[in-house]
């Protein structure tokens, strides 16, 4: 080979090697602008909770995975009804936009059930029936995606109860002080979209949330994050560490911070947190 076919050769493969570079640069900045869109929906979906309704304090930390998973199926919602505060915490099945359409969905429901339904067990019947709505409009195998695990839970007015209702999500876990426990202790019922299999929905647990009291709430994104020998996050073992916490954002950040120590690395799936906290105060005039 002569110096002019090297010269060629090396012109050539810079050449090639200079538009591989600027492609994918292209697709880079593609996938950064549709992570930002995707951001940008799951914002609007999921707007920052009240900070304080009377004398609860509430904080939300939402943290989506990378890659595909960044657009997932995780939700939360906060409403002061004449029942007093509602919340919701729930898990959709599957990740993408047929997630995003489940999860808008069940949080326009929550939005309308929860000023109406008299208890959580009427509100949990209207959610389960919005999604199996959304189920008959799909194929047979929708049923496999259309369902979602939930936590739903009610402060009444003018007491330090609280009410728990849990269809197939992780428990919440009640702190006091560094005391830390899950709350209710009776089997989960099943999720939402799945109550025509069957008969009823499991007893409301009733508990006491007293001042200074702070209630955490996850997805599965934190109770199945592993760390690097493949060992699962335990909020119950690590809370006693991290509390006692002065506020919900802190009990909220602090959790969020933990688990990405203990996981070190990329996260698998989406993470949403909301906390809950009985102010010492004592807002509500007691």
């Amino acid at each position: 080979m002569n110096d002019a076919e090297r010269i060629f050769d090396m012109v050539l493969a810079g050449a090639v090697a200079l538009c591989v570079r600027r492609r994918l640069a292209r697709q880079a900045d593609r996938l950064e602008a549709a992570r930002a869109v995707v951001e940008r929906v799951q914002r609007a979906l999921l707007p920052s909770p009240p900070r304080r309704i009377g004398d609860l304090e509430l904080a939300a930390r939402y943290e989506a995975a990378h890659g595909e998973a960044r657009l997932g199926g995780d939700l939360y919602a906060v409403r002061a009804t004449r029942f007093g505060t509602r919340v919701l915490l729930g898990d959709v099945r599957g990740k993408g936009l047929d997630a995003v359409s489940t999860v808008s969905l069940l949080l326009g429901a929550f939005r309308e059930a929860a000023e109406r339904a008299p208890d959580l067990a009427a509100l949990a019947r209207r959610l389960d029936i919005a999604l199996e709505c959304e189920t008959h409009g799909h194929d047979a195998d929708a049923l496999e995606t259309v369902f979602a695990t939930a936590l739903l839970l009610e402060f009444p007015a003018g007491t330090h109860a609280m009410r728990l209702l849990n269809l197939g999500h992780p428990p919440p876990y009640l702190v006091r002080g560094t005391d830390t426990g899950t709350v209710g202790d009776t089997e989960p019922g099943l999720p939402l979209g799945l109550g025509h299999l069957c008969r009823g929905f499991p007893a409301v647990a009733e508990v006491a949330f007293e001042r200074d009291s702070v209630l955490i709430m996850v997805t599965d994104g934190v109770t199945e994050a592993r760390n690097r020998t493949g060992d699962f996050y335990d909020p119950q073992r690590h809370l006693p560490r991290l509390a006692p916490f002065p506020a919900a954002h802190a009990a909220a950040g602090a959790v969020l911070a933990d688990v990405k120590r203990w996981t070190d690395g990329p996260q698998a799936d989406d993470r949403a947190i909301l906390a809950v906290r009985r102010d010492a105060s004592g807002l509500s005039g007691e």
